[in-house]
């Protein structure tokens, strides 16, 4: 569950990018304001409130899959694995009475096992750990197929209308192709 969040996490932070990616783009290809056709223009401005809709998505998945370490650790907390420690003190000193050195060395040492609890609690501590990988690994999933569905469309949209992106004002420049009487 961990590499599948990790995962998620990289793929959304790839399409994060590459929405920036294209808001540079169209902010680059947006023409300055004049009377009159404008619509490629509103064309542009679309794709761009689509592109600002994922990073807002992509925002709030990556906010909501970074807290799984955090839960997942404050349940195996909960859990209270069988421990064991072993402290080693040793301490050594030296004296000398009428020239002779002595030299005076302890050692003592502490060890401590716990034993996990079994019973009903212990197997419902197990099953909060199985339930927080679950839930995690189901919110990487919908974070992904969610944010997957905002990209592709998105990019649908831009490749239908890619001529409107690139030439907002029509292949003859801020001239509507139409010839003035005047």
């Amino acid at each position: 569950v961990s590499k599948c969040v990790s995962l998620a996490l990289d793929a959304l932070g790839s399409m994060s990018q590459d929405a920036q990616t294209l808001e540079n783009f169209l902010h680059l290809h947006i023409p300055k304001m004049e009377d009159g056709n404008n619509f490629g223009v509103t064309v542009q401005l679309a794709a761009l409130k689509q592109m600002t809709e994922m990073q807002e998505a992509v925002t709030k998945q990556v906010d909501s899959l970074s807290g799984y370490a955090g839960a997942r650790a404050d349940v195996l907390e909960k859990l209270k694995f069988p421990s064991a420690s072993k402290t080693v003190s040793k301490s050594s000193s030296v004296t000398t009475t009428d020239g002779k050195k002595e030299e005076k060395v302890s050692e003592s040492t502490d060890e401590k096992s716990e034993e996990a609890v079994k019973g009903p609690a212990y197997e419902s501590r197990v099953a909060a750990v199985v339930a927080c990988d679950t839930l995690y690994y189901c919110k990487a999933q919908r974070a992904l197929q969610s944010t997957m569905a905002l990209y592709i469309a998105a990019l649908d949209f831009m490749n239908k209308n890619m001529d409107k992106l690139e030439k907002p004002k029509g292949s003859g420049g801020s001239h509507s192709g139409f010839s003035s009487m005047y």
